[in-house]
């Protein structure tokens, strides 16, 4: 399912579907249709807005280890090429940099085209994103309108210009708040050591006692087991924020 999301959209950024450090609407529409048409899942364009961001890490990540004096590169293998002492101290303080160590990075080309801009312009974290639009269907593009303000206590206020924030508003920032607050106790308590995937899979399909379908819950394991920190994050909440994660990962336009 990468390979065929990174390779369509390289495709339609060959096209100039892709004129800046973002997509055109269509692009992200396409892409769900295909996926879900080959691969018989849900697919939301919310799951491609939070693969870009992962693909824009990993460009990042191979583009900061290529700078570094101690590292070559084999441009016909699409490798980043180190002797085994360099190699052993590089994952000594970055463990996570061994997946790009003397290994060929499968469709490099493909996610240069896809992310390069992006990275050179937004770091990762664009000021645009793409979300789903309930009108004839289609997937539109727009500016983020949400300014956000810190409270001494460093959880951030949402409000949207020109109005004055309601009660509803209110009533919103104190379930996040709590919400917020037990998350932080789960996490004290979870094992910062690796992810263990099988009972990450095992506590996703439990959450099928809440009437989501397996192939819904499926696709939310593999967005899960791409984004190591959304997965730790998952492992930490318990059933009611687990519960309020899924609803908006997999119904994100309600």
């Amino acid at each position: 399912m990468h390979s065929t999301m990174l390779r369509l959209l390289a495709q339609e950024a060959t096209k100039g579907n892709k004129p800046s450090s973002t997509f055109k609407a269509g692009s992200f529409a396409l892409v769900v249709k295909e996926i879900t048409a080959q691969f018989w899942v849900k697919c939301h364009p919310s799951y491609v807005g939070n693969r870009m961001r992962t693909l824009r890490i990993m460009w990042s990540t191979i583009q900061t280890i290529r700078k570094k004096s101690s590292f070559g590169w084999d441009d016909n293998l699409k490798m980043i090429t180190c002797d085994t002492k360099t190699y052993q101290e590089e994952v000594m303080v970055h463990r996570k940099h061994a997946e790009y160590l003397n290994k060929k990075i499968e469709m490099h080309d493909e996610l240069a085209i896809v992310v390069e801009k992006d990275t050179a312009t937004d770091n990762g974290d664009s000021a645009e994103f793409v979300v789903d639009n309930v009108e004839e269907g289609v997937v539109k593009k727009g500016k983020n309108v949400v300014e956000s303000s810190t409270t001494g206590s460093g959880i951030s206020k949402s409000r949207k210009r020109g109005r004055a924030p309601s009660n509803t508003d209110d009533n919103v920032l104190t379930d996040l708040s709590d919400q917020l607050k037990e998350t932080v106790v789960a996490l004290k308590e979870i094992n910062w050591g690796p992810v263990d995937y099988t009972a990450l899979y095992n506590e996703v399909m439990a959450m099928m006692a809440n009437s989501y379908s397996e192939d819904m819950l499926a696709t939310a394991f593999d967005h899960l087991c791409e984004n190591e920190k959304a997965a730790r994050g998952f492992l930490a909440k318990n059933a009611r924020l687990r519960k309020l994660w899924l609803d908006g990962f997999l119904f994100p336009q309600l």
